[in-house]
């Protein structure tokens, strides 16, 4: 599976992204909501939303994880929930691998 290089590239510029999609994948396939994450990551909700979908300014939203492709939005009785997609669970699945393959070399 091809995995696009700004994906990785973006994942790796932010701590906080990287946070999310480990913390998703690991309750893959459970979708969990925004409050809940920024307890998990422990960090504040506008920062998550910011990752997650891009806020304004300070939170470019191309490289934001649903804009990515990594994370989907379920919408159910007026709540948004957040989980990782197919694509962003062979990502995480894939940095996983580097970061074992590279921890021989550190």
């Amino acid at each position: 599976m091809f995995i696009d290089p700004f994906v990785i590239r973006s994942i790796n510029r932010s701590e906080l992204r990287k946070r999310i999609l480990l913390y998703l994948h690991e309750i893959y396939p459970s979708p969990t909501y925004l409050a809940e994450i920024a307890r998990v990551v422990r960090s504040d909700p506008s920062n998550v939303k910011g990752a997650l979908i891009g806020l304004g300014n300070r939170y470019n939203g191309h490289s934001s994880l649903v804009s990515l492709g990594l994370v989907e939005i379920i919408e159910e009785n007026g709540f948004k929930y957040y989980r990782l997609s197919e694509y962003g669970k062979k990502v995480v699945e894939l940095l996983k691998s580097y970061r074992s393959y590279y921890s021989k070399f550190m």
